[in-house]
Formats: C-alpha cells, structure tokens, sequence
C-alpha cells in the first residue's frame, strides 16, 4: 500500500486516543468511559505492540461505523462476507498508525475537563491535552452508545481552522483516495489491509 502523508495534527489524535483523566464525575457515563478507554490505550501505547494496541482499538472505538465511513461511496462495493476481515484490517492499520506517532509525540498530561454534552447521535467529551513541550490542544471525543456501554466513533481538535480536524475523516481520505489510485477496487484495499 502507497503511503500517503496524513496531517501531524492527526497523529496527535493518534496519541490523545491513548491517555486519560483522573478527575472525570462516575455519574458521566461517556466521560467515565474515556477515562477507562485512555487507561488502556496508555498500556497499549507503552507496550509498542501493534497488536496489544489493535486489541485496544477492538474494543474501544466504533470499528463498523468508523471502517464503513472511511470507505466513502465505496462502502456499497465492500462485500458482506468480507466485513469482519476488513474491520479488522482497519484496526491492524490503526494500531500500526497510533503506535508509529507515539514516538513523534510526547504527551505530560491528558485531562477530561467537562461533562459530557449529549446529542442527537451521542455524546461530546472535551479534554485538553498538554505536550512536554508545554503545547496544549483541545480536543473533542465523539462517544456513542453500543451494548449497553459506549464506544468511540471520533477525535478531533478543537479550535483548529473554522472546521475541527477528524481524525476518521482524515482516514476516510485515504482510503478512498487509494481505492480510487487503485482504479476503483475496494479489493486493492481490502488486499493491502491484509482483510
């Protein structure tokens, strides 16, 4: 697979999905469960393992919606038979992607600093984010309901532009922008994911 350059300002969501506050109310359901979800993501992220990071990502992020929405109009062509591999695919390529930037980045301190605000579709979770540099970020967890807990469909920086940087739509872009180099073929895809 091409490697095509992402904006920095994704790795660094790369990162935030790797740690987690203290000082979250365990009456907030979604913020309570950043904070577990940021625990875990740390471990993954400490170990350097691909797979302890996409065994995290399995479990924490919203892998059907985020794995579909990354695939565009081209999510029609993506076979049923097909979607669990190329779930999992997308997690193997995530945790390769998250575990890469934790060494570009170095964060000092992650903290979830509002209650969760609840929307049509879910939940916003804000926290900010302070590099050992001193550099902070804002940044805005998109949370949804599913199972009876909850799952992480997005991150993205807060502040940045007019527009906030997502983290899945970045991945959408290059996706679809390899399937379309790709003359069309989600299975160019699906092969370079190994799904």
């Amino acid at each position: 697979m091409q490697v095509y350059r992402i904006a920095p300002i994704v790795g660094l969501c790369a990162i935030l999905l790797c740690l987690a506050s203290p000082g979250v109310a365990r009456a907030d359901r979604p913020a309570a469960f950043m904070k577990q979800a940021g625990l875990q993501l740390i471990a993954a992220v400490r170990s350097r393992s691909h797979a302890t990071m996409a065994d995290v990502i399995r479990l924490y992020s919203d892998l059907p919606d985020i794995g579909l929405f990354s695939l565009g109009n081209y999510r029609k062509h993506l076979p049923s038979s097909r979607r669990s591999a190329y779930y999992n695919g997308v997690a193997r390529f995530m945790a390769r992607y998250f575990i890469g930037q934790a060494r570009q980045y170095s964060v000092a301190k992650f903290q979830v600093y509002t209650q969760s605000s609840k929307l049509q579709w879910g939940y916003e979770v804000d926290s900010v984010v302070t590099l050992t540099n001193g550099t902070t970020h804002t940044l805005r967890w998109h949370v949804v309901p599913r199972s009876g807990g909850y799952k992480v469909r997005d991150v993205s920086i807060v502040g940045v532009w007019i527009t906030p940087i997502s983290m899945v739509g970045q991945q959408k872009d290059l996706f679809v922008g390899y399937i379309r180099d790709n003359g069309g073929k989600i299975k160019a895809l699906l092969s370079a994911l190994g799904s």
